[in-house]
């Protein structure tokens, strides 16, 4: 089945059939003839929506579409997909280990060089925290060290 639902929300159009279906589920209850469902999209250009529909006879399905935050699609899979680790990491990154701690830590930067990295965390659809974090975990990763380092070594 083809789901086919368009909206323009806040001057900008959500197209269920231009977007990629990340996930969803349908559901039909037995004693009930209603049948409801929800499914998480993901826009050309990066935007997340969810698109909903109830279907409770001839009148045909009712049907809507709200747009979420990349954060609110994260937690959304979360709760609905959470067996799915690898779709949840392919949209939003590799997730910390459970059990890390977290420290607050103010940095100082040019704002040239902050704007520059708020628009690739937005390109990536993540907030700038998140973005920064996932780039110090590869390099962490890496193992990589600097000559300075090796030479107190």
């Amino acid at each position: 089945m083809s789901i086919r639902c368009k909206r323009i929300i806040n001057g900008k159009t959500y197209n269920t059939e231009t977007a990629t279906k990340c996930a969803g589920y349908d559901h039909t209850k037995d004693d009930y003839p209603i049948t409801h469902g929800q499914h998480l999209y993901k826009s050309r250009f990066g935007a997340f929506f969810l698109y909903e529909y109830a279907d409770d006879g001839p009148e045909g399905p009712e049907q809507d579409i709200a747009p979420i935050s990349p954060d609110d699609a994260r937690k959304w899979l979360e709760k609905h997909r959470r067996f799915d680790v690898d779709l949840i990491e392919k949209l939003f990154g590799k997730m910390p280990e459970a059990g890390s701690g977290e420290s607050k830590f103010t940095l100082r930067m040019p704002d040239s060089l902050r704007d520059r990295l708020a628009d690739r965390a937005k390109a990536n659809d993540q907030s700038l925290n998140a973005w920064i974090i996932r780039c110090l975990e590869r390099c962490a990763e890496t193992g990589s060290t600097s000559k300075k380092s090796k030479a107190r070594s």
